[in-house]
Order: C-alpha cells, then structure tokens, then sequence
C-alpha cells in the first residue's frame, strides 16, 4: 500500500471516530465559515450562467504556520476530496488547483500550500440557467507539525439573476485566473515515455530560463517521486521521474498523465498520453 493511500486511509478512519460535522447552509453566494484547528474553509459560487455553467471555489484561509495539500501530495498528505452527489440540479463537477509548491517538512516531500489557498470548481447544471443547490461534502488535510483531518458540509443555493457581492466575484475570478495557463510555444512538454523497463518516465520540457519546478499526476493508483532534470540546453531540458507505486499488472502505456510545471511566475499544465 502506497504512503499516500495508508495516510488518507489511517486519517478518513481516526476523523470518523472522532468527529461529526454539520452542514454550514449559505443563504447567498457564499457558505459561512467552518472553523478548523490551523484555519477555516468555506463555498462560495456564483449565480449559473445561460449555458448552466457555475464557478466557484473552495475558500481555505490557512493560519500562519499551517499548511495544505495539492491533488497529487507525492509521499505523504490527504488531498482535497469534494462530493456534490447530494446537490440539487448539479450534473457534473471538476476540482482545480493552482500551481503548489513543493515541501520539505524533515519527514517527507510533499507538493501543497503553505498559504491561503483558494480551489477553483466548475458545476454543471443538468436543466441550464436554473436554479441549483449545491451540497458539498468536503474532506480535506491541514497540517502544522501534524495533519488534521478536516470535513465540512456546505449548502448553497444560487440562481439566474442572484446578486453575488463585488468581493465574492473577486475572489471567484480571481482564483480562476491564477491557475496554470495552456502550454504555448515558449513554455511547453512534449516527448513523454516510458523507460527504465517501465519503472520510469521521461519527457523535454522548453521553458523561459534554466530553472523550473515539475509536478506530476498519474492514473488512479500511481505515484512518481519528484522530476529529476537530466540534461539541459538553450531552454530545453529533459526530465526523469521515478514510478513509486502503480497497480499489479499495470501499465501506463496508452494511458495519459498531467504534468505541471512552473518557471518563475509563470506555470503551465498538460495532459500527455504516454506511448
């Protein structure tokens, strides 16, 4: 069993012993604040649009010192795990995250937040600019010296015409914009494969400048350790990452994988299908 999975395991089991939590019920745009040890969390989403689209974020305001998980940890932690199976006029959602960064805490490497982090989610409304609401079960680590697991009930209801305040359509367009952008000609990942008799996986990365930050995500089961750079010339880099764990019997061949990368202030991520 892979750390990462024996961790959420281990916590899900000792939270559900130790805590119920009760649904915090928003009457506007926004949810109220779940208090936490090491911060609060909250929903906040804006009205649907025509097509049935609503935005909205996970709001987690982290108290100094404390910190959170990125969708893919790496050796350890409990990423952000959102259910809206509850919800009302809701299709379908998605989850997003912004570039993380990468953390050494003497015991492990992680890849998460060490500051207020807000995560972008995208709604789809099964009857199109309707009303919706929006029950979400959220389960999520927070850690200082150790984790805490965190789980929260949110409600809250929108609908075509709502008023979301100026703030709550900041916050919202504002945690959009600061996810990683498309790879474009500067900045790009190309010549994913296998090697290593498929214990590892390479690719080129073009990026403005000679250093940069990568972070990988894999098929359910999958974990890699963090990307080595292996060569590098006139902003061209080739990069190896090790396979730490992987299902019995499987392989990644015709499978994709998401690699993000980040340069200075920019950071860009892609889904590539392995060959």
């Amino acid at each position: 069993m892979s750390t990462i999975r024996y961790c959420a395991s281990a916590a899900i089991a000792t939270f559900l012993l130790a805590t119920t939590a009760l649904p915090v019920i928003g009457h506007t745009a926004s949810s109220e604040w779940s208090e936490t040890e090491g911060g609060r969390i909250r929903l906040t989403a804006l009205p649907p649009s025509q097509d049935g689209v609503i935005r909205a974020i996970l709001d987690v305001d982290l108290l100094p010192g404390w910190k959170t998980y990125w969708r893919d940890p790496g050796e350890a932690g409990i990423p952000p795990q959102l259910d809206f199976a509850e919800s009302k006029n809701i299709e379908a959602s998605e989850l997003k995250f912004p570039a993380p960064e990468r953390i050494d805490d003497g015991y492990s490497i992680w890849a998460g937040y060490t500051y207020p982090v807000a995560f972008p989610i995208i709604l789809d409304q099964r009857e199109a600019g309707t009303q919706s609401v929006i029950d979400a079960s959220v389960f999520m680590g927070i850690c200082e010296k150790i984790c805490i697991p965190v789980q929260a009930e949110f409600s809250v209801t929108v609908a075509p015409g709502d008023a979301a305040t100026d703030y709550e359509k900041h916050v919202v367009e504002t945690a959009f914009r600061q996810l990683p952008a498309q790879p474009h000609d500067g900045f790009r990942i190309d010549g994913v494969k296998l090697g290593d008799n498929g214990r590892s996986i390479s690719f080129n990365m073009h990026a403005p400048g000679d250093e940069a930050e990568l972070f990988l995500t894999g098929p359910q089961g999958w974990a890699f350790g963090v990307p080595q750079k292996e060569a590098s010339q006139d902003g061209y880099a080739t990069y190896q990452a090790a396979i730490l764990d992987a299902p019995k019997d499987a392989t990644l061949s015709g499978a994709s994988v998401v690699i993000l990368a980040k340069a200075g202030r920019q950071s860009i991520e892609t889904e590539i299908s392995v060959p």
